[in-house]
């Protein structure tokens, strides 16, 4: 019997057909950033992981720096099936999730401190979005942080005055278009990948976003001032789709889940680790970073909450908001 089974398999390799447990599998991650950033250094933890747990048997094909196009765009080819995986900033995710939109919450965690206990202390974070995923065709495997939130410009920012009436781009979330209109500016939702031009050609005056895709994505080359106002903490969820996931063996399946969660490890550490230096570095680029008292912002942008509880997705998510707030 066994001497068959080897003169099937040589037959099938005669024919130019490899037997299954042969074959390599490989499945396409889309990530909308550049190769040094944190997200993009995870993710590739994530993949060569899973490349190791799984004996080379799953091979994951990774395109950064926006080859597959804006977030929202790879998140929708998730859905589809046709991308495998993406790591997702909740933000632009919460156009297909809207109750993703707490993570957009002004103020809502503390430091990363506050967002690493949310996040890893229990399950009641996973446990929620999980189901809600499931329905929209994708699975939650895991969740990175990318570090906080400031806004960077071509002008400096010293209080909330001196936002009133500038233009400011913001990720594809609504909490985050009324986050900054309840800060006297005038948001325009602008995908990634137009960012830079967007800066350059002076459509917008600032944009908001992470300190650390500010020098990673070089945008001290256009803009030369940086406002740490930390009006968030930054959650990515790492995402695949729900088909592509139905058609692993169990093996396969563990195999990812553990992939992402040794990836989860190493992004908190790298994080913390970057965090030490990165004004600096942004500093040494020519670039003026101020430090507004964070506490009129946080003031101005409290009705928020009330503006997102009265939403669908935010009446249900209200206890998502309850679980981080009581967080210690």
């Amino acid at each position: 019997m066994i001497v068959l089974r080897l003169l099937v398999c040589a037959a099938l390799v005669l024919a130019g057909v490899a037997p299954a447990f042969a074959q390599t599998k490989e499945l396409v991650m889309g990530n909308v950033n550049p190769a040094k950033h944190g997200t993009t250094l995870a993710a590739q933890q994530f993949a060569d992981k899973l490349g190791e747990l799984t004996g080379g048997k799953i091979k994951v094909i990774h395109h950064h720096s926006g080859a597959l196009g804006g977030e929202r765009e790879v998140a929708q080819q998730v859905q589809l099936g046709t991308v495998d995986f993406s790591p997702i900033t909740t933000a632009p995710l919460s156009t297909l999730v809207p109750e993703m939109s707490v993570f957009q919450l002004p103020y809502i965690f503390r430091d990363y401190q506050h967002l690493y206990a949310a996040l890893d202390g229990g399950d009641f974070i996973r446990n929620y979005y999980e189901p809600i995923l499931d329905k929209k065709g994708l699975k939650l495997i895991g969740f990175y942080a990318t570090g906080y939130r400031g806004i960077y410009g071509h002008f400096p920012i010293n209080s909330v005055a001196d936002v009133k009436g500038k233009k400011i781009r913001v990720q594809e979330d609504k909490i985050l278009v009324a986050t900054f209109k309840a800060l006297g500016m005038i948001s325009t939702p602008i995908a990634f990948p137009e960012v830079a031009t967007a800066l350059q050609t002076k459509v917008i005056d600032a944009a908001e976003g992470g300190i650390n895709t500010f020098y990673h994505n070089k945008f001290y080359d256009i803009a030369k001032y940086v406002a740490d106002v930390r009006h968030t903490h930054q959650a990515v969820a790492l995402i695949m789709s729900k088909a592509s996931w139905s058609k692993l063996d169990p093996a396969s399946q563990k195999a990812v889940m553990e992939a992402a969660k040794y990836s989860e490890q190493w992004n908190r550490k790298f994080i913390l680790e970057e965090d030490k230096d990165i004004q600096a570095q942004v500093k040494a680029k020519g670039v003026a970073i101020t430090k507004p008292d964070a506490a009129p912002f946080r003031q101005a942008t409290v009705s928020v909450y009330e503006e997102f509880y009265a939403t669908p997705g935010g009446k249900d998510a209200h206890k998502v908001v309850d679980y981080i707030l009581s967080v210690k």
